[in-house]
């Protein structure tokens, strides 16, 4: 069996994961193939016995390069892929919705993974976050076990035991599915827009090298930024001088009006042995929590929390 595991990771979560489930793959074949999305050859996919693909969650979703990725696949027919993601509190439709993307290819999608992830550089984001400490040790090993599982599976399946094909759990939440008309045009109305200040900018490149679409040219004059864009945000998580305007406080409200409710999904999910609690829940400040955005301004200017 030949395999490849495709992944895109920003602040390193997806591809430790990504990683391991290679790993749990090698222990039974001898081989696994990782690759990041920006270097696939997807002329090279139909080699492949079985293909991974995994990322993190935006909005609720796979976000939309990996979508266009999907959208430029070959036809592959009923050749045997999984897929996988990180994500913060909710997983929302990623996985159902990149199986039915993928299955327009022709493909089989035999199995789904996810992992809880501490969400770095989502400035609007409250901070500390909730699932702060994942993916630990745990969850590397399951993403392992994960990927052994697959392997025995995919095996079978091949053998002609159809049954093993999975079907992901539907998106039970009304409002999560709402979500899921969010797309990048609505988003160009409503998120926020990025500017370059120049006075703080160093032409380092962090943002230009780091944007996963090429959507920013900091040399242009004047700057090109957002053009295009998946409004993930990371270029202003990487920039050291935040030199990445934005007006942030609308977006942190609504996070941090939220922080209660994901704080109580956290719990049931616990409860039912799904998620661990790697930092004292009830050390957090549920109603006025500090913004990521707000921290690294603080920071950058060496105030203590409570300054502002």
């Amino acid at each position: 069996m030949k395999t490849l595991i495709i992944y895109f990771s920003q602040t390193g979560n997806t591809r430790k994961v990504a990683e391991r489930i290679r790993d749990g793959v090698v222990t039974e074949t001898g081989q696994c193939d990782l690759t990041n999305l920006a270097d696939v050859d997807t002329n090279a996919l139909a080699d492949y016995d079985l293909v991974g693909l995994g990322c993190p969650v935006f909005y609720l979703k796979a976000p939309f390069n990996v979508y266009e990725f999907i959208e430029g696949l070959p036809k592959l027919r009923d050749q045997q892929w999984f897929v996988f993601c990180t994500h913060n509190t909710n997983i929302g439709n990623t996985l159902p919705s990149m199986a039915e993307h993928l299955k327009k290819k022709g493909i089989i999608v035999i199995g789904y993974h996810h992992t809880y992830a501490e969400p770095i550089n989502v400035p609007f984001y409250p901070y500390p976050a909730l699932t702060t400490g994942h993916p630990d040790s745990i969850d590397l090993e399951e993403a392992c076990a994960f990927g052994r599982e697959i392997v025995a599976r995919s095996q079978s399946i091949a053998d002609g035991d159809i049954n093993l094909i999975q079907e992901p759990e539907p998106v039970s939440q009304e409002w999560a599915r709402e979500f899921q008309k969010l797309d990048l045009k609505l988003l160009k109305k409503v998120a926020p827009r990025l500017s370059i200040n120049t006075d703080k900018c160093t032409h380092c490149h962090a943002c230009e090298d780091n944007c996963p679409v090429k959507g920013i040219d900091i040399e242009a004059d004047p700057p090109r930024i957002q053009n295009p864009c998946i409004y993930c945000y990371h270029c202003w998580g990487v920039c050291p001088t935040l030199a990445i305007d934005a007006n942030w406080e609308a977006w942190a409200y609504f996070e941090s009006k939220s922080f209660a409710d994901q704080r109580r999904e956290l719990d049931k999910a616990a409860a039912r042995g799904e998620f661990r609690w790697l930092i004292d829940p009830d050390s957090l400040n549920l109603d006025e929590p500090e913004p990521f955005f707000k921290k690294r301004e603080r920071e950058l200017k060496g105030m203590k929390p409570g300054d502002f």
